[in-house]
């Protein structure tokens, strides 16, 4: 049996079967299972054909398995907070990550956190990449959907006194953006965002205008569009999967589209809960779906008809369609990709001579002598991200003269502060 061009990787919030699982598209039979914990909506990526990340649902971690090695994390990566959504790009270069309201961008080579995005005022549901990766685009609960710029945002890194502006920002939803995809065409991509409001909205990156508003019967909770942009699959929270062809005629700038409309529109009927993930095969004759009714559909996109259904045990979280990895079909080829655990602090512009991470810690705090006293001392970062001061004879006496000065100054606060309440 000839191997598969691609495969589809889904996930659910149980993981009592496995965390996440491989795929084939045509047959519906699992390739391969990776187990321990459970992967967060929107939050599933391969990284380089070498690696599968998944950031967790309940913890600020994002489990790492190498697609070889199916039984165990390789790797766990710590984060400041839980991760709502995660991307890398298709190089495996930078890895992107939503935590509340901040996007964080890490290196993956070396685990250096390198910027943190704080233009968002309310929690970022979704980040996507274009297929160069030379943008990306995010869109949250605050209902704006932005573009950025990788290049320009890293430049920031060299000079912290500017503050990273996205490109483009849109606002025309007027309730939380739930979900986002980015056509083909790099910097040139068309962009679609779907919204609590009921609406898909059509967007262009180079011009930043609004090409066409989509009306539904629901709340959209997931979008999609087939590899030649022709149609958009919208899934919604009545668990109906809509399929709206672009290019009928006559073309709206603003189109309502009804569970039976005639113009262009088909309505794929299965899943009995909110349709909250969808993807579409490379040649743009299958769409996948993945809802709440812990249940994974594929259907046929020209008949409307469901090819095969695979049972989960929990509501779906992801649906990835990728090339097959080599790694899935031969378990002797081991990665080659670096990776390094995730900093959870931003690289610092000053380095020692080792070319480690470093901070200056200065404490300025009066003795019980009257006089004042300043302690300085370097930090350095571990891989998990932690901080710890230096090993040195020098650091250990530093250490100690520190433990004076803080009794010191638990005696002065005591004598000077409280007592003196008291009285």
């Amino acid at each position: 049996m000839a191997a598969p061009i691609e495969v589809l990787i889904t996930s659910d919030v149980s993981g009592q079967l496995w965390n996440s699982c491989i795929w084939d598209l045509n047959s519906g039979a699992s390739l391969s299972c990776y187990k321990g914990d459970a992967t967060n909506h929107r939050s599933l990526c391969i990284l380089g054909g070498q690696y599968l990340l998944g950031a967790s649902c309940t913890k600020p971690l994002i489990n790492v398995w190498a697609l070889q090695r199916r039984e165990q994390h390789q790797l766990k990566m710590i984060c400041a907070g839980k991760v709502n959504s995660l991307t890398v790009t298709h190089d495996g270069t930078y890895c992107v990550a939503a935590v509340a309201e901040n996007i964080h961008i890490w290196q993956v080579c070396t685990g250096n956190l390198l910027v943190v995005l704080t233009r968002h005022y309310q929690a970022v549901n979704v980040i996507r990449f274009t297929d160069n990766g030379s943008h990306f685009v995010s869109g949250g609960e605050d209902n704006l959907v932005m573009v950025w710029p990788l290049a320009s945002v890293l430049t920031c890194i060299h000079n912290p006194s500017v503050k990273p502006e996205p490109l483009r920002i849109w606002s025309s939803h007027s309730l939380p953006v739930t979900d986002v995809h980015v056509g083909r065409g790099g910097a040139q991509s068309r962009v679609v965002s779907s919204s609590l409001d009921q609406t898909c909205k059509i967007w262009d990156i180079v011009s930043g205008d609004l090409l066409q508003t989509i009306l539904f019967p629901g709340s959209v909770l997931s979008v999609t569009m087939d590899a030649a942009e022709l149609r958009v699959f919208a899934g919604s929270s009545s668990g109906h999967v809509y399929c709206v062809h672009l290019y009928g005629q006559p073309i709206k700038f603003e189109r309502h589209v009804e569970d039976q409309d005639p113009e262009g529109v088909i309505c794929y009927k299965g899943h009995s809960k909110q349709v909250t993930c969808l993807c579409v095969s490379m040649d743009g004759s299958k769409l996948v779906s993945g809802s709440h009714d812990s249940s994974v559909k594929i259907w046929d996109i020209f008949s409307g008809q469901c090819i095969r259904t695979l049972p989960h045990k929990g509501h779906v979280t992801n649906t990835v369609i990728v090339p097959t990895p080599q790694a899935v079909l031969d378990p002797a080829v081991k990665p080659t990709l670096p990776l390094q655990s995730f900093k959870r602090h931003l690289v610092s512009e000053r380095r020692d001579d080792t070319g480690a991470d470093s901070r200056v810690l200065s404490l300025r705090i009066p003795s019980s002598l009257g006089r004042e006293q300043k302690f300085e001392e370097n930090l350095f970062d571990n891989q998990d991200g932690s901080v710890e001061m230096g090993t040195s004879e020098a650091s250990k006496e530093e250490l100690k003269r520190l433990k004076v000065i803080n009794r010191e100054l638990y005696t002065f606060a005591v004598d000077n502060i409280l007592n003196k309440q008291v009285t």
